[in-house]
């Protein structure tokens, strides 16, 4: 395959952008994508002709509120709990047919906002639905949306994205972004009278407990008279160690009970209304700051995805020999420890607490194998045989989470791992962090960082895409947890030869 690109000196830029205020009160859920907003003036005009496109190098995550004087103030997870957060960027046109494809009124409405959007399948899916329809278009291209967070959540400040050389988000004449935010107001001490949990280090909240004003349908497999969507299921192997987030009879607690508008207390009990009107409104927004550089615009003699070859092992071609040309990531079909399939999944599921009060260790483990990247058997699909590049692999777990280990399926090497350091300090960092303060990033006992592994062009690792990964989860088991969740949120890129 043939690249032709001009070299140029490339320089970092940056921008923030900001959602719409997301207004709570104490125990209320806010889970929904916020609409469609516009990207900086300066943005849009700088990639408007499409000579260029904007090359996606990084982006950090904040929370915060405007004080009284303008100035911004960081809000703790004890008072606001991010569960997740998605972002879609793109052109205008595109993302309207990407909005007229998931509306409410349809039966895709959910691919973005709930358990497929967290891991990227349901973009794909919406993807290549509203890609068929621009084909013939003649400013069609390959980049023009994107999708950034997934089930990133609670470790937002300590969760770096930066992409090493070569690898880039790449994305033609950028112009919207579309946030989908899940929020928990966790602030008992607005609300003292409705706060069940005084004293509890950590808010029991944020896994989610169904509460008596939930109704569950287990024959019609509804809550609140609507479908679980997507519906409870777990794979084969994991639902045969019986766990009870795989079954709505025994479902107990999970984001499937943490939907736009749900309280997670007893309103009956803790509130003199169905929604506790009595306790303030609280409100706070999401801060999202991108790292971008220029990106030439290439010019390919094929941009077939089943052009791709697994019969060489040589990168993509290069402008020069010191500055290769950028290459696009796309998310990775792996891996969710409730899955064996291309994101097929429950996403979250329960740690039982231990048998016994003295255990040792009192552990639980899930751990399952996914093939690494997307394929299929349609021939203007990626296949099984092509290639792609591990560039960047972000672990996500909830509070009581030990270590997440990203393993070859084939050769059994460590690709990845991040775990909780021992109480007797050892030097080594770990890449899971708990907070011991009561500082924004720092909340004591709150999970408040994971440390991802990023790979350059040169360390790189190269798989066909059906190469089998195994997912290995540790959580501490003293007390039970509901909805926590074990996954790699991982970037791929394709190898074009």
């Amino acid at each position: 395959m043939a690249h032709i690109c001009t070299c140029v000196a490339v320089t970092e830029r940056s921008f923030t952008v900001y959602s719409e205020p997301v207004n709570l009160r104490f125990a209320e859920v806010h889970n929904r994508n916020q609409g469609i907003l516009k990207l900086p003036a300066d943005v849009i005009q700088r990639y408007s002709d499409g000579k260029m496109r904007m090359a996606v190098t990084g982006y950090d995550v904040d929370m915060v509120r405007t004080g009284e004087n303008g100035t911004e103030i960081p809000i703790k997870l004890s008072e606001f709990y991010l569960h997740h957060y998605i972002l879609y960027v793109g052109t205008a046109r595109q993302m309207e047919k990407l909005k007229a494809f998931t509306s409410e009124s349809t039966s895709n409405n959910r691919l973005l906002n709930g358990g497929y959007g967290m891991t990227g399948r349901g973009m794909r899916m919406a993807e290549r639905s509203v890609r068929s329809q621009e084909e013939a278009d003649d400013d069609y291209d390959q980049y023009n949306f994107v999708t950034f967070g997934g089930a990133s959540g609670a470790e937002y400040r300590h969760n770096p994205h930066k992409f090493e050389k070569p690898f880039r988000v790449l994305l033609a004449r950028p112009e919207v972004w579309a946030p989908t935010l899940h929020i928990i107001n966790t602030n008992s001490s607005s609300a003292p009278a409705s706060n069940p949990y005084p004293g509890a280090l950590v808010s029991p909240l944020l896994e989610c407990p169904c509460t008596n004003q939930r109704v569950i349908n287990v024959t019609a497999g509804t809550i609140d008279g609507k479908l679980a969507d997507p519906p409870i299921h777990c794979s084969k192997e994991f639902a045969a160690t019986g766990n009870p987030s795989c079954h709505l009879s025994t479902y107990v607690g999970g984001w499937r009970c943490c939907e736009h508008g749900m309280m997670l207390i007893d309103t009956d009990k803790m509130c003199t209304s169905h929604d506790c009107a009595e306790n303030p409104i609280q409100t706070v927004r999401m801060k999202f700051t991108f790292r971008y550089e220029d990106a030439p615009q290439e010019t390919r003699t094929d941009q077939s995805p089943s052009s791709q070859s697994s019969s060489s092992s040589s990168s993509l071609l290069s402008t020069s020999a010191s500055s290769p040309s950028p290459r696009n990531l796309e998310w990775a079909a792996c891996c969710d420890v409730t899955s064996v399939v291309q994101g097929d999944e429950n996403i979250e599921y329960d740690v039982p607490q231990c048998g016994h009060e003295h255990d040792n260790p009192c552990t639980h483990v899930a751990e399952s194998m996914q093939p690494l990247a997307h394929y299929s058997n349609d021939p203007d699909d990626f296949h099984g045989t092509d290639l792609v590049d591990l560039a960047f692999a972000a672990p996500h777990l909830h509070v009581a989470g030990l270590s997440l280990t990203l393993i070859d399926g084939i050769t059994n090497e460590t690709l990845c791992e991040v775990h909780r350091p021992p109480s007797t300090e050892d030097g080594s960092p770990g890449g899971v962090m708990y907070g011991t303060g009561d500082t924004p990033g720092n909340e004591a006992g709150y999970l408040v960082g994971l440390i991802p592994c990023t790979w350059n062009g040169t360390a790189a690792k190269r798989f066909r895409r059906d190469h089998p990964i195994q997912s290995r989860a540790v959580y501490d088991a003293t007390h039970y947890h509901t909805g926590v969740m074990s996954l790699w949120l991982m970037q791929v890129s394709p190898v074009q030869l």
